[in-house]
């Protein structure tokens, strides 16, 4: 059924270009220039009003007339809107959009998508008994009854209509008439096409500078956090092994002290807590200096799998589904280690005992697609937009830095990350590598 009806639609629109070249023949040349004039307008200009004042202008030297409108349709709503008129009053517009049955004209324009006459409706008689001529027309001595339009066309779309009126003391509008205004019309239509292109490049165009100046801003910031970053992390580490040093004098003096060992433990679990939170802040402030090789990432991932399995309670699960072959991967074994790590870690931390994390990878001929999925609390869509800021965190304990630190290493690969998740239905990780790095020489 759309196919008849693109037919249908390719079909008239052919006729109508058809149509349009044969009767310009007929036309003189005063009229020829005043449509030249118009086309000009349409085509020098991208400023949709200034265009449709301009049409106003010109008509009545093309087709005399008293009063004249230019109407959109908004399909979404199904309103009609005045665009742009002259010698409409206010209420008369109000009639003409509002009341849509009265504005027979225009819905036979919208039906047909064929220009036609006011008396191509109705009799005048039958004009004279309408809302619109009763309650309008009549009450404000305007006289007018004579109508004639033709529809708007955007791409093959009904968009809107040109409608002019001339009152009863004139002839009614010649077919000569009708056929201008679909000429004018069909210019007003491209001046639409070209006002929307022209919009919606700016827009695109804004919005890729609004994007740039975030990126911009995020990079100077995350440069600001490392510089400060690198930073504490130097000023903590000193004092942190002289601490460590001495608690180990300590443990070993005080060993036969039973009463201390429960103080001794506590002691060196935030020594231990603080290390593991300067670690991820010298990681995280570290040069994205990369030491390239071919890796092969189903063995990075059972490796790795295998090493957290150590550490997990005999009810979590890690699944695997590594494909097989798998295209080796331009990339620095340690940063993609330490990127899968965290990820995966974040993984099992969000999954309860019992729970199952699965790890997978999918390649094809230039990519490949690692997969870290959990089915845990999730994570809501506000959330998402924040998880892979530095210091970001959800959790009591950490420093919010695991996801971080991964995107930054993936990144620093042409890599990208991508967050899938809802609340109550789990997360999933997908990280796509490619397999040509653009490194040369093992060091980007």
């Amino acid at each position: 059924m759309k196919s008849d009806n693109r037919k249908i639609k390719t079909s008239h629109e052919t006729a109508r270009v058809s149509g349009r070249e044969g009767f310009k023949s007929e036309l003189g040349v005063d009229e020829l220039d005043i449509l030249l004039n118009i086309s000009e307008t349409v085509t020098s200009n991208l400023d949709l009003d200034e265009i449709l004042h301009c049409v106003h202008a010109y008509l009545p030297k093309l087709i005399p007339h008293t009063k004249s409108g230019i109407f959109f349709y908004q399909e979404k709503t199904g309103r009609i809107t005045l665009q742009s008129n002259i010698g409409l009053s206010e209420r008369l517009a109000k009639l003409f959009t509002e009341n849509t049955e009265q504005n027979f004209l225009f819905k036979k324009l919208f039906e047909t998508q064929k220009s036609c006459r006011a008396t191509d409706i109705l009799t005048v008689e039958e004009i004279k008994k309408t809302l619109y001529f009763q309650s309008a027309l009549r009450r404000e001595g305007i006289g007018v009854l004579y109508g004639i339009g033709a529809p708007i066309i955007l791409d093959g779309n009904f968009i809107g209509t040109i409608q002019l009126t001339r009152p009863e003391s004139r002839r009614d509008f010649s077919l000569k008439d009708q056929r201008m205004l679909e000429l004018v019309a069909h210019q007003v239509g491209i001046a639409v096409k070209n006002a929307l292109t022209y919009e919606k490049g700016l827009k695109e165009k804004e919005h890729l500078i609004t994007v740039l100046e975030q990126k911009v801003k995020q990079a100077e910031r995350l440069a600001a956090l490392g510089r400060a970053a690198a930073i504490i992390a130097h000023e903590i580490k000193n004092p942190l092994t002289s601490i460590r040093l001495s608690l180990y004098s300590v443990e070993k003096k005080a060993a036969w002290r039973m009463d201390f060992n429960e103080d001794l433990n506590i002691v060196k679990e935030a020594v231990e807590r603080v290390s593991r939170t300067t670690e991820d802040l010298l990681h995280f402030s570290g040069n994205t200096t990369l030491l390239i090789k071919e890796i092969d990432i189903n063995e990075l991932l059972r490796n790795l799998v295998t090493e957290h399995k150590k550490h997990l309670s005999s009810q979590m699960i890690i699944e695997t589904s590594l494909h097989k072959p798998t295209p080796l991967v331009l990339a620095d074994h340690e940063k993609l280690k330490e990127a899968f790590s965290n990820l995966l870690s974040n993984a099992i931390a969000a999954t309860e005992s019992g729970g199952t994390v699965r790890v997978s990878t999918n390649p094809s001929f230039d990519r490949v697609v690692v997969t870290i999925e959990d089915w845990g609390d999730g994570i809501s869509p506000e959330i998402q937009q924040k998880i892979f800021d530095p210091f970001f965190t959800t959790k009591q304990s950490g420093t919010g830095l695991g996801l971080a630190i991964a995107k930054k290493n993936i990144e620093a690969h042409r890599g990208v990350i991508e967050v899938e998740s809802e609340p109550g239905w789990g997360t999933k990780f997908n990280i796509t590598l490619f397999v040509q790095h653009p490194g040369r020489n093992g060091v980007v």
